[in-house]
Order: structure tokens, then C-alpha cells, then sequence
């Protein structure tokens, strides 16, 4: 009896296990459904208000550039009427027919210019066609007397300040155009001078008749600027809408905003939101409904596959885990080879352009002594002091040559193995940048260092032999390529955080596409073919100002020339640490 009772125990707790299982299940199951749900609804509005921004800033520039469009066009609109020979001498002669039927009611018909007034030489008004009508005797409208007669004024003080400036712009290009209020309407006024189309007749500086030509930006404009934008309701509004992403202000000439142009937004974002949602939200019901449904059946078989599945899922992720790390080793093993591979062949290539460099940098100044020393050994008698002291030079010359291509040699060698160190002591920056330039002087006569070094501090903190380093390379690089172009200009800066300085020369410059690579070891600029050099200078440079904290800038443009600009740090300058490499 007792045990069937403890059978029953265990019978019910099965039983209670699996409505739990299949709860928990069902639950878990609607409650991802549900925030899946959410999450696509939560994407699905931030596209839709991403689209509609992006449509109302797309709407907004269509607006701003017909607005553009509308003021840009009103002088070119002129111009048919004020630049013609015609038009100026019937205007001269007062025709008032003419110019009502070849002005006035050409530019409403044609062009819907709202109100064409023309001033004659004394700036008085001779002609009035408003709003499709002629006005006769000419006279302003009850609202727009003040605004154009300071329009035709500003036009006639530009026409006296030309005639006063010989070679100023042309009269046919003259126009005044502004954004103004005429009453409590916006309008594009502009005015330009009447002029004849031919040099068949002259006419006198400040005798100009001028033209004054206004749109209605809340009529006409509007509807082509509202077509142009293909926008249905765009109107001017004195004030700014409700939706500000759905309006253009409209700027006064004198920076002012006189109101603007506001339209109902279009929102295809939302709107399509709105014509998916009642689909959207059965599909969700439905989904909901099926998903409960399978998770009452999924504990059917969940029971009797979990500790398997378990099981044998646990082996799987361990054998792809075993796989995808070796597959990794291997790949990372690959990877590292073939770029050790990659760096011998470039570094075998640079060693052999460097050796064929500097083979031929060191031949030449040994052939420049040799020959020195055999003239002075075949010259034993007669022999001036100058003449001695010039072939004294070009041994000096071409001793230096070999000492700094040493240097550089054994710098570069030194940064590359991390054997430098900079040994820095207070000194004198400014009186450095004068002697390399004056050593450079004097190996190049016919080269002119204009130098500009009175902001460097007079006392600062740097290595004394590798900054003279620095600047003899780029110093004697900026005589080197510019062989036609004397002018060799250094310059220096300073503030409270960086002294620059500046050395630049006008000689055959560089390619762009030189100077990403430019500072790299061996590396020669494809304007430098011909000219000696190994290319292990400028990396030197790069180096030695890194060490000291700083960094050098290059800008050039081919046939134009170079200038390298050094920033070093005020704050590393003024302390005195030691710094490695």
C-alpha cells in the first residue's frame, strides 16, 4: 500500500515538473515573440523617422535652392530689357509706348515681374508699370516709394564709384539685388543700368537710366519655387511654422530674416507606418497565437531529446571549438610567415638600392678629391694662394659631403638597432639653425638664405648634434633640388606649446603621391632621378625630431617646391630628462 502511494508521490511531481516545463516553455517563447516584436517595431520607427528627416532636409534644399534660383534669375531676367540698343535710346528719348509695351508689359508677360519702375539720369521716376497696368503720370505705389528709390540710389552710387575706378567690373554685369519687405509682403527686388547692346552708341559715366524690376515672393515665386520642389501648400509665412524642419527662412540683405517659406511636410516614413500598421499588428496577433501553440507541443519531445541534445552538443562545440583554434593557429602561422617573407624581399631590395647608392654618393666625392689633389700635385710651381685655397675648398666640400652621408649612414643605423640616445644640454636653437645655413653658404655661393628666427626662446633644452643633423639635411635638400630657384627661406614660430620652423625652397618639387612614403628608409621622390641622394636623410630626420617629441610635415607640389615643416613641444624643450630610443 505504502509503496503505491510513494509511486503516486512520484507520479504527481512528474507531473507538476512537466506543467512547469511546458509554462515555462510557453512563457519564454511569447515573451521573446513579444519583444522581438517590439524591437522590429522600435527599428521600423526609427527608419521610418530617419526617412522622413532625411526627406524633409531633402524637401528643405529642394525650397533653398529655388529661393536661390528665384532671387539669382531676376537680374539675368533684366538683362533681356536693359542691355539693348533699343531700349536705351527710347528710354533716353522718353517713348513712353515703347517702353510700356517692350519693358513693362514684356517682363509681367514673360517673366511675372510684379512692378518695373525706370529712373532717369537724375534719379527721378520717369516710368510705373505695377501689377499688370500701366500708371500714368508714373508714380510709386502706396507702399514701395521708400524701398525703391533707395534701390535705384544704391545703383547709382555704384555707377559713380565705377566711373571713379577705371577697370572696375563692367556695367553690363552691374545689378543690385535684395530680399525686402514692400508693405507686408516679402519681394526680390533688383535694379539694374539701361545700356546699349553695341558700340555704336556711347554713353556718358553717370548719365545712366536704371531699371528696377520686383517679384512677389508670396505670388508667382512661390508657386514656381513650390513646383521646382514638387511640394503641394508652400506659402510664406511672416512667422515660423509648427514642424521647423518643414520651412526656409527668408534672409533680408542686411543678414535679417524677413520670414519664411513653409509647407506641409511631407513624411513617407510615417506614412507608410501608417498603411502597414493594422496588417502589422494582426500578423503580430497571429504570431503570438502560433508561437503559444508550438510551445505547448515543443515540451512533447524536449523531454526525451534534452539530456542527448545536451550531451552531444556539448562534443560538437568542443571538437569545433579544437578546430577553429588550430584552423587559427595555422592561419595566424600562415600570416606571420608570409609577411616575414614580404619584409626579407623588400628589405634584400632596399639593401641592394642602398649599396648601388651609396656606391655611387661615395664615388663621387672621392673623384672630386682625387682630382683636387692631382691638379695641386701637377701644379708645383706657380701656384697662388687662391688657387690652392679653391682646391683646398673642393676637397673640404667633398670631404663634408662624405662625413654627412657617414653620419647619416650610422644615424640611420643607430635608429634602426635602438642604440641612440639623445643627449640633451641647454642651448641656443636659433644660433644653430645660422650656422648650419652659414656652413651651407659657403658650399653654395649661389644660393640666398633669407632667415626669420627672432621667435625661437634663446634658451632651450635638445641634442645639440642630432638637431644639427636635422637641419644640415634639410637645409642642404632644399639647395640640392632647387639648383634654379636661389631663394632658401627658414622660418620659426612660437607659442606657448610648439616653436615650428619652416624651411622651403621654390625648386622641382614633389608628387603627391610621393609624399606619404616620403619619409621611409632608402626611399627617393620620382622628381629626385638624376640628383644624388641614398634616401636615408629625411628618415633620420623624422626619427631624431620623434625623439625629441615632435613631429615634421612636408607639403610640396611638382615644379613649385617644398617645405618641410619641424613642431617641437614648448614643455619637452624646457625639461631636461633623457629620453632613449
Amino acid at each position: 500500500m505504502r509503496v503505491n502511494f510513494s509511486a503516486a508521490v512520484a507520479i504527481k511531481r512528474l507531473q507538476v515538473l512537466k506543467v512547469r516545463l511546458t509554462s515555462h516553455i510557453t512563457f519564454v517563447l511569447v515573451t521573446l515573440t513579444c519583444a522581438a516584436a517590439v524591437l522590429l517595431c522600435g527599428f521600423a520607427w526609427l527608419a521610418a523617422m530617419k526617412v522622413d528627416d532625411l526627406s524633409l532636409r531633402r524637401q528643405a534644399d529642394f525650397v533653398g535652392q529655388g529661393l536661390e534660383e528665384q532671387i539669382a534669375a531676376l537680374p539675368r531676367e533684366q538683362e533681356s530689357v536693359t542691355k539693348w540698343d533699343d531700349a536705351f535710346l527710347y528710354a533716353k528719348q522718353r517713348n513712353h509706348e515703347w517702353l510700356l509695351d517692350n519693358v513693362g508689359q514684356w517682363t509681367s508677360r514673360y517673366f511675372g515681374h510684379d512692378r518695373t519702375y525706370i529712373f532717369d539720369d537724375t534719379n527721378r521716376l520717369m516710368f510705373a508699370f505695377r501689377d499688370g497696368a500701366d500708371a500714368m503720370p508714373p508714380r510709386y505705389a502706396s507702399d514701395d516709394g521708400q524701398e525703391m528709390t533707395a534701390l535705384a540710389g544704391e545703383m547709382r552710387a555704384v555707377l559713380v564709384d565705377r566711373a571713379a575706378k577705371p577697370g572696375a567690373e563692367a556695367l553690363g554685369q552691374l545689378a543690385t539685388v535684395r530680399t525686402i519687405m514692400i508693405g507686408d509682403r516679402p519681394a526680390i527686388a533688383s535694379a539694374r543700368p539701361i545700356l546699349p547692346s553695341s558700340a555704336r552708341m556711347q554713353i556718358e559715366a553717370g548719365q545712366e537710366f536704371i531699371a528696377v524690376s520686383v517679384k512677389f515672393i508670396d505670388g508667382k515665386v512661390a508657386e514656381s519655387i513650390a513646383h521646382h520642389a514638387r511640394l503641394e501648400g508652400l506659402h510664406f509665412a511672416p512667422s515660423k511654422g509648427e514642424d521647423e524642419r518643414a520651412q526656409v527662412p527668408v534672409s533680408s540683405h542686411d543678414g535679417g530674416t524677413i520670414g519664411y517659406l513653409v509647407w506641409p511636410p511631407i513624411l513617407p516614413g510615417f506614412m507608410l507606418l501608417k498603411q502597414i500598421a493594422p496588417a502589422g499588428l494582426a500578423c503580430l496577433a497571429l504570431l503570438i497565437t502560433v508561437v503559444f501553440w508550438l510551445g505547448r507541443g515543443l515540451h512533447r519531445t524536449s523531454l526525451t531529446l534534452l539530456d542527448s541534445q545536451a550531451e552531444l552538443t556539448h562534443h560538437r562545440n568542443h571538437l569545433e571549438e579544437m578546430v577553429a583554434d588550430r584552423t587559427a593557429e595555422i592561419e595566424r602561422q600562415r600570416e606571420e610567415l608570409d609577411r616575414l617573407l614580404v619584409h626579407e624581399r623588400q628589405v634584400n631590395a632596399l639593401q641592394r638600392q642602398f649599396v648601388a647608392m651609396a656606391s655611387h654618393e661615395f664615388r663621387t666625392p672621392l673623384a672630386i678629391i682625387d682630382a683636387a689633389a692631382q691638379r695641386l700635385c701637377r701644379s708645383i710651381t706657380n701656384v697662388s694662394g687662391d688657387y690652392v685655397h679653391e682646391k683646398a675648398g673642393v676637397i673640404r666640400s667633398a670631404v663634408v659631403r662624405m662625413v654627412d652621408l657617414m653620419e647619416s649612414i650610422l644615424a640611420s643605423g643607430r635608429l634602426e638597432t635602438g642604440q641612440i640616445t639623445l643627449k640633451r644640454s641647454e642651448g641656443d636653437l636659433k644660433a644653430l639653425l645660422v650656422t648650419c645655413c652659414d656652413r651651407q653658404r659657403q658650399l653654395s655661393r649661389s644660393h640666398v638664405f633669407h632667415l626669420d628666427l627672432e621667435p625661437i626662446p634663446d634658451v632651450l633644452t635638445f641634442d645639440r648634434s642630432a638637431m644639427e643633423q636635422v637641419f644640415t639635411n634639410l637645409i642642404s635638400n632644399a639647395v640640392k633640388y632647387s639648383p634654379n630657384a636661389p631663394d632658401i627661406h627658414v622660418r620659426a614660430r612660437a607659442d606657448e606649446k610648439t616653436v615650428e620652423i619652416a624651411i622651403s625652397d621654390s625648386g622641382i618639387g614633389m608628387d603627391a603621391e610621393d609624399l606619404p612614403k616620403l619619409f621611409q628608409p632608402y626611399y627617393r621622390a620620382r622628381s629626385a632621378t638624376g640628383i644624388a641622394g641614398t634616401g636615408i636623410g629625411l628618415n633620420v630626420v623624422k626619427q631624431v625630431v620623434e625623439l625629441h617629441g615632435g613631429t615634421v610635415e612636408v607639403t610640396s607640389e611638382l615644379g613649385k617646391g617644398t617645405t618641410f615643416t619641424i613642431l617641437l613641444p614648448i614643455e619637452f624643450l624646457l625639461s631636461d630628462q633623457q629620453v632613449a630610443a
